[in-house]
């Protein structure tokens, strides 16, 4: 039986811009300027794992289809025109004609092939730090040019989400010179190419004038990696930022009285919790350990003390508007009198010694949250210490696996569904970030991750949630809700799935 799913039409909002000065008798020339928290750690999309970076990577290559800003549920068209389901694990893609990267290549189904051979290891190069997204599928056949099939290994119900964060990298550069070319020169078939990348100040991205979903209406779009929530905030307030992420709540009303910006909300993907290395540590190997420390913790008074109301208290990293929220299950309960009696229980009535890694200026209150829990923690003698990083080095050590007892960091799931989370994060292995081995979810997963019948999925998803309640690998915290600083010369709402594009942004 042949499936269809329709495709329909959208027209994507074009860019605003800030217009500076121009010489006399010169055109002017349109700006806007994103603050985040961290500078992109790659400029080749297959290598990294994190937001920011994949924030500026959007603007400089293109997926097949995309999620709709509006409904996050949809997809849209970007460089595949249409798509079929033909068979349970076959999906036929028909390409957009015409498209060129920005080093004048052809984007065509080879070029389709090309990156699903990458990410499948399938190339000379190692393999990308994004494969682990892509283990279901079994490959590419290019039927003509314009024409490709992707087909998975079994059924995929979430194959495309996937293939939405699947930018598209130019063959011949790629083979050529790998990721330090890519690095150096990112051509893509984005809306933007890159102008100049100087770390630690700025990257500046120019605007393609043959782009093929249109002309961008914003000549150059400007990032900016500043950890420090207070300097972001003075820079919009002062009028030099157009996006600010990570307001803190305090922030609030001088963004909205300052007249130049206002602050907006938006409930997020991205759940906080506190990664436990249950494989190196024998403390944290014992359950009755980790069920201590989520009892020694008092979040609700963490959501609304630190967080300012600005988090959702969520019992595991699954969001009730995730597929598979298991609805049976609450959060732990604070109960300091029941943490000490499980620590002594488990051989540690005197507590013992863990360091938390943290990221400076990564999430919203990051820092601060993780500074609470660890107050809560000392309390049932957890003696604990706080190592803050800038991100970048965060970012290095977590992908080489280099933490010690903990981590703090919010994890986001531009899916909406915990699926591909469960494999980064719970599932046995050392490909991601998984310091946790559990025979059951591992079962559970490889079920999960290869039924076509959507409602045995989200079952197969409930039990692996209700496992990790009982065997948590964290100390579960909250799914954040987002919060942005917006010029207000710019017509933009933030994306629940934290994807900053600018081209979704238009003049007011």
């Amino acid at each position: 039986m042949t499936y269809r799913f329709g495709v329909f039409a959208v027209v994507l909002l074009m860019l605003f811009a800030v217009a500076a000065v121009p010489a006399p008798g010169a055109p002017a020339v349109s700006r806007a300027v994103v603050l985040q928290s961290s500078d992109p750690t790659s400029l080749d999309p297959h290598n990294h794992r994190e937001t920011p970076t994949g924030n500026v990577n959007r603007h400089l290559y293109d997926p097949l289809l995309f999620r709709d800003p509006r409904t996050p549920t949809r997809f849209v068209p970007i460089l595949a025109n249409t798509w079929y389901q033909i068979t349970e694990t076959t999906f036929e893609f028909t390409l957009k004609p015409g498209v060129r990267f920005a080093n004048g290549e052809p984007f065509n189904a080879e070029a389709v092939k090309f990156n699903l051979d990458r990410v499948l290891g399938r190339t000379n190069e190692k393999l990308p730090l994004n494969a682990y997204a892509f283990t279901t599928v079994r490959g590419a056949e290019v039927v003509d040019d314009l024409t490709v099939r992707i087909i998975t290994k079994a059924p995929d119900p979430v194959l495309l989400s996937r293939l939405s964060t699947l930018y598209m990298v130019p063959p011949k550069l790629t083979r050529e010179q790998g990721r330090d070319g890519l690095q150096k020169n990112p051509a893509g078939t984005g809306p933007y190419i890159l102008k100049s990348f100087v770390p630690n100040d700025r990257l500046v991205l120019e605007a393609k004038p043959n782009y093929h979903m249109g002309k961008p209406r914003i000549d150059e779009v400007i990032f900016r990696g500043i950890a420090e929530a207070a300097t972001r905030n003075a820079e919009l307030r002062a009028g030099n930022a157009d996006v600010i992420v990570n307001v803190p709540p305090d922030s609030i009303e001088e963004i909205n009285s300052s007249g130049k910006a206002v602050a907006k909300s938006t409930p997020s993907t991205r759940v906080a919790i506190f990664f436990l290395n249950t494989l190196e540590y024998p403390q944290l190997k014992d359950r009755r350990v980790r069920q201590a420390l989520n009892h020694a913790v008092d979040v609700d008074s963490i959501v609304k003390h630190v967080m300012r109301d600005y988090g959702l208290r969520v019992p595991t990293i699954v969001a009730p508007y995730f597929a598979g929220f298991n609805t049976t299950l609450k959060p732990y309960a604070y109960d300091v009198d029941r943490a000490k009696r499980l620590l002594a229980e488990a051989g540690y009535p005197n507590g013992f010694d863990m360091e938390i890694l943290v990221p400076q200026g990564r999430y919203l209150l990051g820092v601060e949250a993780a500074q609470a829990v660890a107050g809560y923690l000392n309390k049932v003698g957890i003696r604990t210490r706080l190592n803050v990083v800038e991100f970048g080095v965060f970012a290095r050590v977590t992908q080489e696996r280099k933490i010690k007892e903990s981590m703090y960091a919010a994890w986001g799931n531009s899916y909406f569904n915990p699926l591909d989370a469960y494999k980064a994060l719970v599932v046995s292995g050392n490909d991601a970030f998984s310091w946790y081995s559990n025979k059951q979810v591992d079962e559970l997963w490889q079920k999960a991750a290869s039924t076509g019948d959507l409602r045995r999925h989200a079952d197969y998803l409930r039990q692996i949630e209700e496992l990790i309640y009982q065997d948590p690998p964290f100390i579960f915290l909250f799914a954040q809700k987002d919060l942005y600083g917006v010029s207000n010369r710019l017509n933009w709402e933030p994306r629940q799935d934290e994807i900053i594009f600018m081209f979704e942004a238009a003049v007011k």
